[in-house]
């Protein structure tokens, strides 16, 4: 990044900066799930409206996707991705206490940054590339239900990201950088046992509970014996309500978790295997309800490069002492007695492999896909409402401050020298030459874009594809 686009860039972030710290604000406030992000899609929308960016829906009708663009003569398309879904269960109080708050959504991966932040930075590369050399169009790409890892693989499967040259993000972590490594692959769904209720007193064989036990059972024991390489993570829903009741309906939602999307892929045909054979044993009927599966991120050093050199000129995130005095308290009610571990310094990631799993992995086995991350404490963690209280509050906003500039830098950089586009999709065709990418299964169509209520509340029905 040379320092005329580093001081054009800084300029309009100081500009929009009230607006930004605003939004993080108002989708804190305002938490909504997977599937259902009606306001907070809406609120991105407006934004990009007011800038001048012409906003649609998106390909395949999901109500809360969308995609915004603005073009300048010809050049490559630039993607920014914006997320903005919450997670159940994660309500937090974020400004004078940390209190945990019951059963309510909350920003504990801290969207309310990313969809903001994101939508800045095409905003702010927008406007940067119209007042100098260079041409192209910066697109915001609204994501739904990330949390589930659906929204982008429904985007991918309609078609939204079919005339995308290169797409760009950015997530909050325990470390500051740009990003050239993959993420973990996962597979999901939803196995619902069948039986019948009544009185527990009374013996009977179609005890759906007793069948999701076994079937958990099964399952753990098999990976630890025969998936060495896998991680099996599930949630019992729907599993009754008293010991006096046998319950009619029992479900249990499952991961499989791997290096490799074949890895994960063979541990959910498990799965369905062994509650296929556990329901004929028990006499009870089941079903699979599929929800979504994706890659790990395929690397591409071309665009961690470009973002890395623009990190060079930003910096780290500038904290200020009272929002280290903030990270501290929280980080001494997640760690008691641990001194708080902030990483202050900015690098480029190209080896290692990352421990989540995100749906934009699988879109980057397709499109050039660059990324860069802001730091946390190391003692809060992600998934949990120590990381929506810090989420909520402004020692949070340094870091996805950083993530606009670096990332409105970034863009401009791709679209003034259209030969980083030629060069990373050389890479990306070089990578998948010889393990190129099949078409990923998306299940909860109907339900997740018509219904996502049952979704959550766990009465959904939709047989898998």
């Amino acid at each position: 990044m040379n320092a005329a686009t580093h001081v054009a860039v800084a300029k309009h972030v100081a500009r929009l900066k009230p607006h930004i710290e605003n939004l993080f604000r108002a989708q804190w406030e305002d938490p909504e799930l997977p599937g259902m992000e009606y306001r907070s899609a809406a609120r991105l929308r407006q934004f990009l409206s007011d800038h001048g960016f012409d906003v649609g829906d998106a390909p395949g009708h999901i109500p809360t996707a969308f995609v915004a663009g603005k073009r300048k003569g010809d050049g490559p398309v630039v993607a920014i991705l914006a997320e903005y879904d919450a997670l159940p269960g994660l309500a937090a109080e974020a400004k004078d206490s940390y209190t945990p708050l019951p059963l309510a959504a909350g920003h504990a991966c801290g969207h309310n940054h990313i969809g903001p932040a994101n939508t800045a930075a095409a905003i702010i590369a927008a406007a940067a590339l119209a007042e100098g050399e260079g041409g192209g169009e910066v697109r915001v790409i609204g994501c739904p239900a990330e949390e589930i890892l659906w929204g982008k693989i429904a985007l991918l499967d309609a078609g939204a990201f079919g005339d995308v040259d290169v797409v760009l993000t950015s997530h909050g972590d325990y470390q500051t950088g740009a990003l050239s490594r993959p993420c973990q692959s996962v597979v999901m769904g939803e196995f619902v046992f069948l039986g019948r209720a009544g009185h527990a007193g009374f013996k009977t064989a179609t005890n759906a509970l007793l069948a999701a036990e076994s079937f958990v059972a099964e399952v753990e024991q098999a990976g630890r014996r025969d998936f060495a390489a896998v991680q099996f993570r599930h949630v019992l829903r729907r599993a009754g309500v008293t010991p006096g009741i046998t319950p009619d309906e029992v479900r249990v939602w499952y991961q499989s978790r791997a290096p490799h999307i074949g890895q994960a892929r063979a541990a959910y045909a498990m799965m369905i295997a062994t509650a296929e054979r556990i329901a004929a044993e028990q006499g009870l009927r089941w079903r699979e309800q599929f929800i979504s599966e994706t890659r790990g991120y395929l690397p591409n050093d071309v665009l961690g490069r470009v973002l890395a050199d623009c990190m060079k000129n930003v910096g780290p995130p500038q904290w200020s002492a009272d929002d280290v005095a903030f990270m501290s308290a929280l980080t001494a009610t997640c760690a008691p007695g641990e001194p708080m571990r902030l990483d202050r310094t900015t690098r480029y990631f190209d080896t290692g492999e990352d421990y989540y799993g995100q749906d934009d992995g699988e879109v980057s086995w397709r499109v050039p896909l660059g990324r860069v991350n802001w730091a946390y404490p190391e003692q809060v963690p992600i998934h949990h409402w120590a990381w929506t209280a810090l989420s909520g509050h402004p020692a949070s906003f340094p870091g996805p401050l950083m993530a606009v500039q670096a990332l409105a830098a970034g863009a401009l950089a791709i679209l003034r020298n259209p030969s980083h586009v030629e060069l990373a999709k050389a890479e990306l065709q070089r990578r998948t030459a010889d393990t190129p990418p099949d078409r990923p299964r998306l299940g909860a169509q109907r339900t997740l874009r018509d219904a996502p209520e049952t979704f959550w509340n766990a009465t959904w029905t939709e047989v898998s594809p």
